[in-house]
């Protein structure tokens, strides 16, 4: 888990492994997500990276009742 400077344990960014680890889904999975713009995301300079509250916000807007 990559930890910038700026943030704190709570919410950390996350690597595109980080992310299919998490989410226990597949590269070509997240590519689409991505792709898609399911959710938000950064580009840092060639590094993609992830909120991890991004994430699971997400991931709670998915719920099904």
């Amino acid at each position: 888990m990559i930890k910038s400077p700026n943030t704190t344990m709570e919410d950390p960014f996350l690597t595109r492994d980080e992310v299919m680890r998490y989410l226990r889904i597949k590269r070509s999975t997240l590519q689409r997500l991505m792709n898609r713009k399911e959710f938000p995301w950064f580009k840092l300079d060639r590094r993609v990276l992830f909120k991890k509250s991004d994430i699971d916000r997400w991931i709670e807007s998915k719920r099904v009742s």
